[in-house]
């Protein structure tokens, strides 16, 4: 086993990530489709399609995509802006059949804290993103389409396989993460279908720009939206690639439906860590609803942004404060843990005693009774499962780290 530097994330989702997760190469387990020296990245996608649920009738002769907010419309040879649905012969044709990255690893590691704490997951991941983050510590599989990346290539797989290798592995959740997941959402629904077959917890983690549609095609066989509100402005937004607007009504329309609904903001220096805007972003979280749990993750050097010194932990530290007085019930701080680990455990709202203990997003254990706090009996929302599990050891199909 090896360790990573706290600088360097594992890979996690949408540019949040947890830091200093052990992880176990199993290469073997995933074996890579050979590509011809003259074929693009692009190339072996394209025949890793199927005609797209998620679409209608376009202008003319084209076809809209309603995967994502952009709602792109796609003409005959062309894709849409995550480069991965296209038009084909008057047809969208969309990701599936594969995975770019999937990995065993603690549930914890999705930025998810109110969802089987303890427990294993596998997460998997596709190619292609409808936005282009500077600071993503996916790129290499969101952005290779972008970068030209000519070194990474699809793992063929079922989801019957996928998840025969999860219940193998002792996983009680299945999470699609690493880059959005919504863009191959006809593909997710597919493996999440087989996961509830076998009576698994599934989660999206997205970037949440998406629609009223996909959420509700996704809904029946998914039972947690992890989203990341990656900033308080539109300004932000457009850096980005997208929009704030849309992924606030989709954290509502995810709460209407019925989702276990989970907030990530990645707190970068100079980029969204003014205080009123985070407190604008607490205060319309908590209108949505206060007990949406809220974290607030330290940013890391990465990628475009590799020249951006680290968060420090007083925002952080103060942000959360600030959340909790806007009536937010459960704001973390993550990506700090030796600093502040006192903001990773989740506290009863009513009399503060500490139900589930974490360090550096490892659940170290858990004093829920039936759901509620021991000391007062306050019933805490989450998707709990078995509160007498052992909290698993992080283990990873994969590589350690992305090249």
């Amino acid at each position: 086993m090896t360790s990573r530097d706290p600088s360097s994330p594992p890979p996690n989702s949408c540019g949040t990530s947890a830091t200093d997760a052990r992880l176990v190469p199993a290469e073997a387990l995933r074996p890579r489709a050979p590509r011809d020296p003259g074929e693009t990245l692009e190339d072996q996608l394209a025949r890793r399609t199927a005609p797209a649920v998620l679409v209608e009738p376009g202008p003319g002769a084209s076809l809209r995509c309603v995967a994502c907010a952009h709602r792109c419309v796609v003409a005959e040879g062309r894709s849409g802006a995550c480069g991965v649905r296209f038009n084909r012969d008057g047809e969208l044709r969309v990701p599936h059949g594969y995975v770019a990255r999937r990995y065993v690893r603690s549930v914890e590691t999705n930025t998810i804290y109110h969802v089987h704490p303890g427990a294993r997951s596998l997460t998997f991941g596709m190619f292609g993103c409808d936005l282009r983050c500077p600071y993503c510590h996916n790129w290499h599989i969101s952005q290779a389409i972008r970068e030209g990346d000519s070194a990474e290539s699809p793992s063929d797989v079922t989801p019957e396989a996928l998840i025969d290798e999860a219940i193998a592995a002792g996983c009680e959740v299945v999470c699609a993460a690493y880059n959005e997941p919504m863009i191959a959402a006809e593909w997710v629904h597919a493996v999440f279908s087989e996961a509830k077959r076998r009576g698994l917890v599934t989660a999206l983690i997205s970037d949440g720009n998406t629609t009223p549609e996909a959420l509700a095609y996704v809904r029946p066989v998914a039972d947690v939206y992890r989203v990341d509100l990656k900033g308080y402005n539109n300004d932000q937004y457009r850096t980005l690639g997208g929009r704030l607007d849309p992924v606030l009504e989709a954290i509502r329309e995810a709460k209407r439906l019925g989702f276990w609904v989970e907030v990530v903001t990645l707190v970068v220096p100079g980029f969204n860590d003014q205080p009123e805007g985070l407190r604008n972003l607490a205060r319309q979280i908590a209108a949505i609803d206060p007990s949406i749990p809220w974290h607030l993750n330290a940013f890391h050097p990465r990628y475009k942004m590799r020249d951006r010194a680290p968060a420090h932990p007083l925002p952080l530290m103060t942000a959360a404060g600030t959340a909790y007085a806007k009536g937010l019930q459960f704001v973390y701080v993550s990506n700090l843990p030796d600093e502040l680990r006192e903001l990773s455990h989740t506290r009863c709202p009513k009399c503060t005693h500490v139900v589930v203990r974490r360090f550096n997003y490892s659940t170290e254990s858990v004093e829920l009774k039936g759901g509620a706090c021991p000391e007062c009996g306050t019933v805490l929302p989450g998707i709990w499962g078995d509160e007498s599990r052992v909290p698993a050891a992080r283990v990873a199909m994969g590589q350690e780290e992305m090249p």
